[in-house]
């Protein structure tokens, strides 16, 4: 057993059992495919990770949330609650005033999809108690750093990316480390909680599942935000000792000695990843924190750069995803982030969450997603000592805690695996508050439902409209194929800018125009133009 019956988040939607359960099923099993969703393609090297994870995440967000409004009486928020969804409601502002809005609402759709898992994620534990959401969650994630080890320790597929290896189904070493950290909390209070060996013996072997792939990916954002958790979660339970049931000693213990089994592990057993040092886990340690030269200057230049759009755009941003269209107006002859000879000279969002979210949504999107985190996060260290909610209280906080440092060195919320882990974790985990308002949903249960399949199957149709195209426009050197593909993501500038290039100038120059109109201040596509004029 997992925990008592009776600790659980307060539950006021009046959502029955049976719904909770069908819905606690959907919710795990969209986890499962939102961090192993991965489609074969040669041309989309990035796109085929991350357009099938963000459609699982709508998908389930859709479904899960459909389910509970048909059957639930009304949803309370707290002030926490509030703030994320004004943050949601400026964020479809800032996504409509956006000038590529057909990248805005690719990005859009990963915080509406978040904010649907997180309602239905604490609408669900408080109905059947934290274990229902977090132990599919925990299993995800889980299963996400096995594929990771898997790769390092000698499997090969076609479907994973051999240059970022040991990413897995996650695609990039780094994006499966963070999702890595972000777990560990989660398996943090699975041990703690559980009343049984069986359940704490296997959030040890996640613990040390989790350490091992960390290790092996040399992500420094991801090092550092395993020792944020680890802090965090620490510092909590000594402040507030004698509040929540103190976690016995051999348990404690054998936390501890999954993850040094982990790294042990990971640092002495021989794998197959190709490292250009000799020493690669050594070099990393000791560059945690070098910003003079390497990745960590750049992302410096990178982030001053950046942060002049926000005087570009200082109320909506730029719009969501809209970093990639304005940031070659701010690039500097020294920026190791762009590149000019490139058809797409940049990453499609910088290096950071905060910076991404100060530039996207504006000042007010940021301050507002700010002010929510805290407020999460006071939720959190007040439910510390309540006997009945402190170990969730605490691995909440340590999940937020682990997202908001490693967000500082790379992309968290902008991706779709992390950000259903996060919200889920701390939909679940985090003790609701005293409500400030009710939103009914008997008696006008057809508009809510209308609205919400609306926003959320709209982005979702989207979403699998790329993935039509990924499966359908093949390696990249058939037009033909590709101008069939493109019916499904007219929007999409890579193969714009492919036609256009691989085509004569009465056909390619559609295609370059489209490829200005998306993306109208890169250098490519005036090229392009340029040899059609």
């Amino acid at each position: 057993m997992i925990e008592n019956p009776s600790v659980r988040a307060l539950d006021s939607s009046g959502l029955d059992r049976a719904t909770g359960i069908l819905a606690a099923a959907l919710l795990g099993i969209g986890a499962v495919a939102v961090v192993l969703a991965v489609l074969p393609s040669a041309l989309f090297d990035l796109d085929r990770f991350t357009v099938p994870k963000e459609l699982a995440l709508l998908v389930t967000g859709l479904l899960a949330g459909v389910m509970v409004l048909l059957r639930a009486d009304r949803i309370e928020l707290g002030m926490a609650e509030l703030g994320l969804a004004g943050f949601s409601l400026l964020s479809v502002a800032s996504a409509v005033a956006a000038t590529n809005r057909w990248i805005s609402f690719r990005a859009l759709g990963i915080t509406v999809g978040g904010l649907a898992v997180f309602f239905v994620a604490r609408i669900i534990a408080g109905r059947l108690g934290r274990g229902a959401v977090v132990v599919p969650l925990l299993v995800a994630v889980v299963m996400a750093g096995s594929t990771g080890l898997f790769q390092a320790y000698g499997w090969s597929s076609n479907v994973l990316a051999d240059t970022r290896a040991p990413g897995g189904t996650l695609g990039n070493r780094n994006f499966m480390a963070h999702l890595m950290v972000l777990g560990l909390p989660l398996a943090g209070w699975l041990v703690a909680s559980a009343r049984g060996r069986l359940a704490g013996g296997l959030g040890g072997v996640a613990i040390a599942v989790m350490i091992a792939a960390t290790v092996l990916s040399r992500s420094r954002a991801a090092w550092v935000g395993a020792g944020t958790v680890v802090v965090v979660a620490s510092l909590a339970a000594l402040v507030t000792r004698g509040g929540p049931p103190r976690i016995s000693r051999r348990r404690l213990t054998g936390l501890v000695l999954a993850g040094g089994l982990g790294a042990l592990a990971a640092l002495v057993v021989p794998n197959h990843l190709e490292w250009r040092s000799s020493s690669p886990y050594r070099d990393s340690f000791r560059d945690v924190l070098n910003y003079r030269e390497g990745s960590g200057r750049g992302r410096l230049i990178q982030y001053q750069n950046s942060l002049e759009l926000v005087r570009q755009d200082p109320f909506f941003g730029t719009g969501p995803g809209n970093w990639l269209v304005k940031y070659p107006l701010v690039t500097t002859p020294n920026d190791p982030s762009f590149d000019r000879d490139d058809p797409i000279p940049t990453n499609p969002w910088p290096s950071s969450d905060w910076i991404a979210l100060v530039v996207e949504r504006g000042p007010l999107g940021a301050g507002l997603w700010l002010v929510t985190g805290l407020a999460f996060g006071l939720v959190a260290i007040r439910r510390a000592r309540d006997p009945d909610h402190g170990a969730a209280a605490i691995a909440g906080l340590a999940l937020l805690a682990g997202a908001a440092v490693e967000g500082l060195f790379d992309a968290v919320f902008l991706l779709a695996p992390p950000t259903m882990v996060v919200m889920a974790g701390i939909g679940a985990l985090l003790p609701a508050t005293r409500p400030v308002r009710h939103l009914a949903i008997a008696g006008r249960r057809l508009r809510s439902l209308g609205w919400f399949v609306l926003v959320t199957g709209g982005l979702a149709a989207k979403s699998g409209g790329q993935a039509a195209t990924i499966l359908s426009a093949g390696n990249g050197w058939s037009p033909r194929d590709m101008e069939a593909a493109i019916r499904f993501d007219p929007g999409n500038y890579r193969l714009h800018l492919l036609l256009a290039a691989r085509t004569g100038c009465p056909a390619a120059l559609p295609h370059a125009l489209a490829a200005k109109r998306a993306l109208p201040f890169h250098p490519a596509p005036a090229r392009l133009l340029r040899r059609c004029r």
